[in-house]
């Protein structure tokens, strides 16, 4: 039986048997992520305020704490306590696993390593928090956890926005929390290059900031890797190196064949390596490339479009290695080169893909193919269909390593991800992952839309959640325990089921103001009409014309509503956490907006006398200067941890992709119909 057998047969065993515990352990104890075996054995058990004190064997190191257990004195007295020791006998044989055993008199923590320590002192804050909040006594039991994923990371996209730097503090302790153990951070112009200057931004993190953050990370057992584009996605550099693009109108694509494109991504990838000193990986991103081999310094080498992006590949991969890192690689190059593109994101059948799957290309080529490379695949969606699937094995076949990507926030709003925070698929990659034995699992997090990190965190705690056990809960289940873990709501409350109706919401508000014109920040932003007006001189016309609006707005209004009902009642009983229902409560606020003008301008249209018709126009006017109210009190929580426009002196690029949130140098990107949509209205009004 080989390694991987044994292990997956173990990882079978002890979910079971978790799962049998589990239902014996009092529901007031919930887990985030869900431990592979929680044991509840007899004799009594402890509560919060019986722990008098910390302590380690000899040669063992107290790992950082979280806040319960940190208040309390590192050495030993009488009374009750939690004792951390190393140990190699009857634990986990993984760094990151350990054993924890409750007791009536006291707690014991046991790991292999120092990682599985912290994680145990992780499993024990959540339980003392929640003896602390719901008054109950934490029954004697013994929990047997371990990672079914080695890697689990998230992706920091700071491409167009950045936030404070104190919020990244937060934000590693958080990811430490729920057993994430990386960041992949996706910098562009938000590091404060020292060999290339003119490529940070002026706001731009220094070096030495970057490397307090990821020491930091690092004592919380989270490795920060850097992200720094290249060959493609390089306009945070090449809109100043005009000489090195492949396409003079274009800032989009390096030039692979200029010996120069190499001198300055070394140069990035140097700067970018010192500032995250402890990471394994450098992404060298190489994604999305249009437009490689039209110039005359390409075409003079003779080789095809394809050719020229591996040899690429393979010079980067080669630093990289040079370096001590190990490169990854977006994976969709080759896939659109051997026309396995669309049909690997398909959800066809296992028939249908039989029928369609060709791999001679990519067979023929697989020399070309870096071995030292991790290639990212990405899809965004259900990973687990059958085109996917044989794509997987086409890897493992020819014996390259591949990492899984899904998303926590896939770009498709500016406001908040949406389908539960997109945590089905990451659960359904996260599977993937484990049976693949695949090198790690990344959750996304694109800043197209750049949504406020905070409502992107239930899709990162998704990611802790099913890349330490991606069998364990359903999807309703997971979210009943984070409302639990992120706010101290009990799962029976169902306090965040507005949240749910938040983002049905959304899709109203996209275009409710438009009758042509997409703002979805994946696709990239296109050319707009806005609604028209009521004719003055012809009552009724209007509504009759966009009646299926106002059916629909007239819904949303009452949507609004029970969220606003929602977020209240939420910000009222949470027991922390209450920043981000405040980020809620405003986006809620924003969404709302374009179906109070419809409404309005409804109200205007349909009125039976002049003077109903001339209260309702004051009331369309009242509902055009209510938007600086309610951008304000946005902006203001929004703030509080995020920079709301671009700092003097930057210099914006060409942005292939044309997204939403890189339209304007201030926040004006957020409102992109609402704002001129005001304009018209403000007019027709004073005619």
């Amino acid at each position: 039986m080989t390694i991987h057998m044994k292990t997956t047969l173990l990882a079978c065993l002890l979910f079971v048997t978790g799962s049998l515990f589990a239902r014996n352990l009092d529901k007031t104890f919930q887990l985030l992520p869900q431990p592979q075996s929680v044991e509840v054995l007899s004799g009594k058990g402890l509560s919060f305020g019986e722990l008098s004190y910390v302590s380690s064997t000899e040669g063992t190191s107290i790992p950082v704490l979280g806040e319960i257990v940190d208040g309390l004195p590192q050495s030993k007295r009488s009374g009750k306590g939690v004792r951390f020791q190393l140990s190699t006998t009857n634990v986990p044989d993984s760094p990151e696993g350990y054993v924890l055993e409750i007791s009536d008199k006291g707690v014991t923590v046991t790991s292999r390593d120092n990682a599985g320590l912290f994680y145990g002192a992780q499993t024990l804050e959540q339980l003392l928090e929640d003896s602390r909040d719901f008054k109950k006594e934490i029954p004697s039991m013994k929990i047997t956890d371990y990672p079914a994923i080695a890697y689990r990371a998230v992706h920091l996209d700071t491409k167009h926005h950045l936030d404070r730097m104190e919020y990244y503090y937060r934000m590693v302790d958080k990811l430490a929390r729920y057993k994430v153990n990386a960041i992949i951070w996706e910098l562009e112009d938000k590091l404060r290059f020292t060999r290339r200057p003119e490529a940070g931004a002026p706001n731009a993190i220094s070096k030495q900031e970057m490397q307090a953050l990821c020491r930091y990370a690092k004592e919380r057992n989270v490795e920060i890797s850097p992200l720094v584009q290249g060959l493609g996605h390089a306009g945070f550099i090449l809109k100043h190196h005009w000489e090195l693009r492949e396409n003079p109108a274009s800032d989009w694509e390096f030039c692979p064949s200029d010996p120069r494109t190499y001198e300055v991504q070394f140069d990035l990838y140097l700067d970018a390596l010192e500032a995250m000193p402890y990471g394994r990986y450098l992404h060298v991103g190489g994604d999305e490339i249009t437009a490689i081999g039209i110039d005359d310094r390409c075409k003079a080498t003779g080789k095809s479009a394809f050719e020229l992006q591996m040899v690429w590949l393979k010079k980067v991969c080669q630093f990289a290695v040079d370096h001590g890192r190990i490169p990854i690689f977006w994976d969709d190059m080759p896939l659109k080169y051997a026309d396995l593109w669309e049909l690997a994101l398909s959800d066809k059948t296992e028939e249908e893909v039989a029928k369609e799957w060709n791999t001679e290309k990519l067979d023929k080529a697989i020399d070309l193919f870096p071995k030292e490379c991790v290639y990212m695949r990405w899809k965004y969606e259900d990973a687990t269909a059958p085109a996917h699937r044989k794509l997987l094995k086409w890897y493992s076949d020819k014996g390259l390593k591949v990492m899984g990507a899904t998303a926590a926030s896939a770009g498709d709003s500016p406001f908040l991800p949406r389908n539960n925070t997109r945590a089905g698929y990451v659960k359904g990659f996260s599977q993937l992952v484990a049976e693949n034995h695949l090198e790690g699992i990344l959750a996304t997090a694109w800043d197209d839309g750049s949504p406020h990190l905070e409502t992107v965190w239930r899709g990162y705690i998704a990611q802790g959640e099913f890349g330490w056990n991606p069998t364990a809960r359903d999807i309703e289940t997971f979210k009943k325990v984070h409302a639990q873990r992120e706010y101290g709501f009990r799962p029976e409350e169902n306090r965040m089921q507005f949240l749910d109706e938040l983002e049905k919401a959304i899709f109203f508000f996209d275009g409710a103001l438009v009758t042509s014109g997409r703002r979805n920040p994946a696709w990239g932003t296109t050319a707009f009409t806005l609604m028209e007006l009521p004719d003055k001189a012809n009552p009724g016309t209007w509504s009759e014309t966009y009646k299926e609006k106002i059916t629909k707005a007239k819904e949303e209004a009452k949507r609004y509503e029970l969220i606003a009902d929602g977020v209240r009642s939420a910000e009222k009983n949470a027991l922390r956490n209450r920043y981000t229902l405040e980020v809620y409560e405003q986006t809620n606020n924003l969404q709302n907006y374009p179906t109070r003008l419809i409404l309005a301008l409804n109200e205007y249209d349909t009125a039976k006398d002049a003077a109903v018709r001339k209260a309702a126009l004051d009331k369309i006017v009242g509902v055009c200067n209510y938007f600086k109210e309610m951008r304000s009190n946005l902006e203001a929580v929004y703030s509080e941890t995020r920079f709301m426009q671009q700092p003097e002196g930057f210099i914006a690029d060409m942005n292939h992709h044309n997204h939403l949130s890189s339209k304007t140098e201030n926040s004006d990107w957020l409102y992109l119909y609402e704002i001129p949509m005001i304009k018209k209205v403000l007019q027709w009004a004073n005619q």
